[in-house]
C-alpha cells in the first residue's frame, strides 16, 4: 500500500478531517483557498456529473493510492465517484488539497531541515487524517445508500380503494402533510436563522482569535526582529570596540617597539661613538708616538749631524792648523817632519778613532732606534692584535647581545603573538559560542514561529472547513426547502384538482339525480317502469329522458 494511504491510529481533530491542503502550505504562502461558493458549485457539478456519467469512477481510495506518487497534480486528485464527492462536500474538504507535496518542497521553504521535516510530518499527518475521514464518510454513505435501497424494496402499496375515496383521503392526507410541512418549514427556517446567527458568532470569534494570534505572531516577529537588530548592534559595537582595542594594542606595541629601537639605536650610537673615540685616541697616541719617534730620530740625526759637523769642523780646523803649521813651520817641516808625521798619524788615528767611535755611536743609536722602533712596532702590533681581539670580543659580545636582544625581541614577539592568538582564539570561541547561541535561538524561534504558523494555519483551515461544511449544509437545507415548497405547490395543485373533480362530480351527480327524477316521473306516467329492469336500466332511463 502506498505511503499516502491513511493510517488507522489517527483520527481527524474535532471529529472531521481538516480542510487544509495536504501538505498544508504555511500561512502567507501563495496558496489561498478557493472561494467558498466556487468550491461548492464545482463539487456539486462534479457530483451531478458523476451520478449521470458513465466513465470510470475515481474514489477516495484511488486518490489515497495515487496522491503520494511523484509528480501527481491536484487535477489527478479529483474524485468522480458520487459517494466520494458527497464525502468531500459533507466534510468541507477541497479535493485539490489531497495531493502530497514532496519533502524537497519543504526544504526549499524552510531554513532548517528539522523545521522542514516538522512541517512535512505535520502536513502529512493532517493529509492522512483527512483521507481517513473521507474514506470513513464514504463508507457510511455507501452503507446508508444500501440500507435505503433495501428498505425501498420492502415497502408495500396500500389496498385498493375507490378513486373518489382515495383522492379524498390523499387530499386530506396531503393537507395534513402540508400543514405539518409548513410547521416544519417554519421550524427549519427558525433553526436555520438561529444556526446562521450562531455560526456567524462562532466565525467572528474564530476570526477574532485568528486576528489576535496574527497580531501576537506579528508582535513576536517584531520583537524577534528588534532583538536581532539589538544583537547585531551589540555585535557591531563589540566588533568596533575589539577593533579599537586591537588598534590601541598595535599602537602600544609600535610605540614600545619604536622606544626599544630608539634606546637600542642610542646605545649603539653611544657605543659607536665610544669606539670611535677610543680609536681616535689610539690613533692620536700612535700619531703622538710616531711624532715623538720621528722627533727623536730627527734629534738623533741632528745630533749625529752636529757631531759629524764638529768632527768635520775639527778635522778642517786641524787640517787648517796643520796647513798653517806647515806654512808657519815650513822651515821646521823637515825637523819636525817625523814629529808632525807622527802627530798627523796620531791625529788621523784619533780622527779615525773618533769617526769610528762616532760611527759606532751612530750605529748603536741607529740600532737602539731600530730596536726601539721594532719594539714599538711589536708593541703596536701587540696592541693592534689586542685591540683586534678586544674588538673581536666586543663584536662577539655585541653579536651575542644582538642575538640575545633579537631572541628577547623574538620571544616578546612570540609571547605577544601567542597572547594575540589567545585573545583572538578566545574571541573566536566567544563569537562561535554567540553564533551558536544565536543559531540555537534562531532555530528555536523559527521552530516556535513554525509551530505558531502551523497552529494558526490549522485554525484558519478549520474555519474555512467549517465555512465549507456550513455552506453545504445551508445549500442542502435550501434545497430541501425548495423541494418541500415545490412538493407543497404540487400537492396544493393536486388538491385543487381533486376538489375541482369532486365539485364537478357532485354537480354531475346532482344533474344525474335530477335527470333520474324527471325520468322516473315520465316513466310512471307512461307505465313503462318494467323497462328499468336489468343491468342497463339506469342507462336506459337516462337515454329515454334524452
Amino acid at each position: 500500500m502506498p505511503a499516502s494511504r491513511p493510517s488507522s491510529g489517527n483520527s481527524p481533530r474535532g471529529g472531521n478531517a481538516r480542510g487544509s491542503p495536504g501538505p498544508a502550505p504555511l500561512l502567507g504562502a501563495n496558496s489561498r483557498p478557493r472561494p467558498l461558493y466556487s468550491w461548492l458549485g464545482d463539487l456539486e457539478r462534479m457530483r451531478d456529473a458523476a451520478a449521470a456519467g458513465t466513465r470510470p469512477k475515481v474514489s477516495i481510495l484511488d486518490i489515497a493510492d495515487r496522491a503520494g506518487e511523484p509528480g501527481v497534480t491536484a487535477a489527478a486528485c479529483m474524485p468522480t465517484s458520487p459517494c466520494s464527492v458527497e464525502a468531500c462536500l459533507r466534510l468541507g474538504v477541497d479535493p485539490a488539497t489531497l495531493a502530497a507535496r514532496p519533502f524537497e518542497h519543504y526544504l526549499r521553504q524552510e531554513r532548517y531541515p528539522e523545521l522542514a521535516k516538522l512541517a512535512f510530518e505535520h502536513d502529512e499527518q493532517l493529509r492522512q487524517e483527512r483521507l481517513k475521514a473521507l474514506i470513513e464518510e464514504r463508507r457510511r454513505l455507501e452503507e446508508g445508500g444500501r440500507g435505503t435501497a433495501a428498505g425501498g424494496k420492502s415497502r408495500t402499496s396500500p389496498g385498493p380503494r375507490s378513486s373518489t375515496a382515495g383522492a379524498e383521503d390523499m387530499v386530506e392526507r396531503e393537507a395534513r402533510r402540508l400543514e405539518v410541512m409548513k410547521r416544519r418549514q417554519e421550524r427549519e427556517l427558525a433553526q436555520l436563522v438561529a444556526y446562521e446567527l450562531a455560526r456567524k458568532e462562532m466565525q467572528e470569534r474564530a476570526e477574532a482569535k485568528v486576528s489576535e494570534q496574527e497580531r501576537r505572531a506579528e508582535e513576536a516577529r517584531q520583537a524577534k526582529q528588534a532583538a536581532d537588530e539589538e544583537w547585531r548592534r551589540q555585535q557591531r559595537e563589540r566588533e568596533m570596540q575589539r577593533k579599537v582595542e586591537e588598534e590601541a594594542r598595535e599602537r602600544d606595541i609600535k610605540v614600545q617597539e619604536a622606544e626599544r629601537h630608539r634606546r637600542e639605536m642610542e646605545l649603539l650610537q653611544r657605543e659607536q661613538e665610544e669606539e670611535k673615540r677610543r680609536r681616535q685616541e689610539a690613533y692620536d697616541r700612535e700619531q703622538e708616538r710616531m711624532r715623538k719617534a720621528e722627533t727623536a730620530r730627527q734629534e738623533t740625526e741632528r745630533i749625529l749631524r752636529e757631531q759629524q759637523e764638529v768632527v768635520e769642523r775639527r778635522k778642517a780646523e786641524m787640517a787648517k792648523r796643520d796647513e798653517e803649521r806647515e806654512k808657519v813651520k815650513l822651515a821646521q817641516a823637515e825637523e819636525r817632519a817625523a814629529a808632525n808625521a807622527e802627530a798627523q798619524r796620531q791625529a788621523a788615528a784619533r780622527i779615525a778613532a773618533a769617526q769610528e767611535s762616532n760611527k759606532a755611536i751612530m750605529q748603536k743609536k741607529r740600532d737602539e732606534y731600530d730596536e726601539r722602533q721594532r719594539q714599538n712596532e711589536e708593541r703596536r702590533r701587540q696592541r693592534d692584535l689586542e685591540r683586534e681581539q678586544e674588538e673581536e670580543e666586543k663584536r662577539e659580545l655585541e653579536k651575542r647581545k644582538d642575538q640575545q636582544r633579537q631572541a628577547a625581541y623574538d620571544e616578546a614577539q612570540r609571547h605577544e603573538a601567542e597572547r594575540i592568538a589567545e585573545v583572538l582564539r578566545k574571541q573566536k570561541e566567544k563569537d562561535e559560542e554567540l553564533a551558536r547561541l544565536k543559531e540555537e535561538r534562531d532555530a528555536h524561534n523559527a521552530r516556535r514561529a513554525l509551530e505558531r504558523r502551523l497552529q494558526l494555519h490549522d485554525k484558519v483551515e478549520s474555519v474555512e472547513e467549517m465555512k465549507r461544511r456550513d455552506a453545504y449544509e445551508r445549500a442542502q437545507q435550501l434545497r430541501r426547502i425548495q423541494e418541500e415548497t415545490e412538493r407543497s405547490r404540487a400537492l396544493l395543485a393536486q388538491r385543487k384538482d381533486l376538489q375541482d373533480q369532486r365539485r364537478h362530480a357532485n354537480m354531475q351527480a346532482s344533474f344525474q339525480r335530477q335527470q333520474i327524477v324527471e325520468a322516473m316521473v315520465k316513466l310512471q306516467a307512461t307505465k313503462k317502469l318494467q323497462d328499468l329492469a336489468g343491468g342497463s336500466g339506469l342507462d336506459a332511463l337516462l337515454s329515454s329522458k334524452k
